[in-house]
């Protein structure tokens, strides 16, 4: 089995070895595009999905958006895994919006906006969101978040985990006590053995 893994917003491959590892240690063959922004990540997920092949996807903050949403739309997605990933993108952009003129939060709005003002528009970001594509029979889903996330509410994930399990899906959220938007290092021993545990349990058999 294959797996794609996507790094966040102004990211790049090299900066998630701490997600591409654990998919590797289960000997999955991965696979990580770069790409500019969510449409550019999408449509790259799209051309990857080629032949009958079945694959898990994994990302980290706007790659975990596009895992979710992928698993919610691409019927060769067997597993999702969104690390700190934002499931509602139009809470988020006003979530962004609302930091403080300086802040990390309204910085990262501004660099969004910058790329393509299309990216922060709000018909784009419902028709872009994981939540507004909720449903019965998903893939497996994992989300981990921390509790310290300073650019993602984790009350839009829990929310998310809460509609994905009344619809009777299969779906575990891990919160990580004190982890920022990006996991330091004793964070990533948790996220790994979690990632580990759950593509073991309901991803290899598929």
């Amino acid at each position: 089995m294959k797996a794609l893994a996507l790094h966040g917003f102004g990211s790049s491959p090299e900066k998630i070895n701490w997600l591409i590892g654990p998919l590797r240690s289960l000997n999955l063959d991965v696979v990580a595009p770069t790409y500019r922004d969510f449409e550019d990540g999408f449509n790259k997920v799209k051309e990857l999905l080629g032949g009958n092949d079945k694959y898990i996807i994994a990302g980290h903050s706007m790659g975990g958006t596009i895992a979710l949403l992928a698993a919610s739309i691409l019927s060769q997605i067997t597993c999702a895994i969104s690390v700190s990933g934002p499931t509602d993108r139009l809470a988020q952009i006003r979530w962004l919006l609302s930091g403080e003129p300086g802040s990390i939060r309204r910085r990262t709005y501004e660099e969004l906006a910058k790329i393509d003002s299309r990216q922060v528009t709000e018909e784009f970001l419902m028709r872009t969101s994981p939540i507004n594509y909720l449903r019965p029979n998903l893939p497996p889903i994992l989300l981990i978040h921390g509790t310290s996330d300073e650019l993602v509410n984790v009350k839009q994930v829990e929310d998310y985990y809460e509609r994905a399990k009344s619809l009777g899906n299969v779906i575990e959220l891990i919160k990580v006590e004190g982890m920022p938007h990006t996991p330091r290092g004793k964070d990533i021993k948790i996220i790994a053995k979690a990632i580990e545990d759950f593509v073991r349990r309901y991803c290899l058999n598929i």
